[in-house]
């Protein structure tokens, strides 16, 4: 994650974990159609837990990683059934938490705190921690209602652009071929802000490396 993007969020941890959870994981409609029941599911950039804490409820066997420590905090303080399930890891160099090999793996809100050039390292983290058709869940932002300085909000988070075609990019290459797509509004309500949520499934081995899109 970008360094100050994750001071951001180490020093707002409570008020952005509390912020999350007004709102039922708008992920978890697409869990069921995404994910084989019962499978071994990881939560990349998990935060406060929201997400994970569905997973498990929908009877994933399902854990996290999180690279800012002050989140990992509310996310056991928020849901302590995740206690020994949440572990520290970013991206682009996941390496292999929980042991790999996931049948599924989400990354909700993640990809747009990296630098452009870490993109591909990212793609080929993700596509690693997968079985043989295992599947990607990922959401990016389609729109902010917000002005962006220099892709940074007014509290300096980073937010790279990546639209759908430009994920899309990045993962096609290495295997990860797209097999669904849904957007929607903003589950908080923040006006001007819309999501996109692709869904992937590794069909074939690691080819060369992805390229950066653009």
């Amino acid at each position: 994650m970008d360094p100050a993007t994750a001071a951001y969020y180490a020093e707002h941890a409570a008020e952005v974990a509390a912020r999350y959870e007004q709102v039922a994981s708008p992920l978890a409609r697409h869990f069921a159609a995404a994910f084989a029941a019962g499978g071994r599911v990881l939560d990349v950039g998990c935060g406060s837990g929201r997400d994970l804490a569905a997973l498990r409820a929908a009877g994933f066997d399902a854990f996290g990683v999180e690279p800012v420590g002050a989140l990992r905090v509310q996310a056991l303080l928020l849901h302590p059934e995740l206690e020994g399930r949440v572990a520290a890891a970013a991206l682009p160099h996941l390496g292999r938490p929980f042991g790999g090999g996931f049948d599924g793996v989400l990354c909700s809100a993640v990809l747009m705190h990296l630098p452009h050039g870490e993109l591909p390292g990212a793609a080929r983290a993700l596509r690693a921690l997968l079985r043989p058709h295992g599947r990607l869940l990922v959401s990016i932002p389609l729109s902010r209602g917000e002005e962006l300085r220099q892709q940074r909000d007014a509290s300096a988070r980073l937010f790279t652009r990546l639209v759908p075609e430009d994920l899309q990019a990045l993962c096609e290459p290495i295997g990860l071929q797209p097999i669904g797509r849904w957007d929607a509004d903003d589950a908080l309500q923040r006006a001007g802000t819309r999501w996109s949520t692709l869904l992937f499934e590794l069909r074939r081995p690691a080819p060369g490396p992805a390229r950066a899109p653009g």
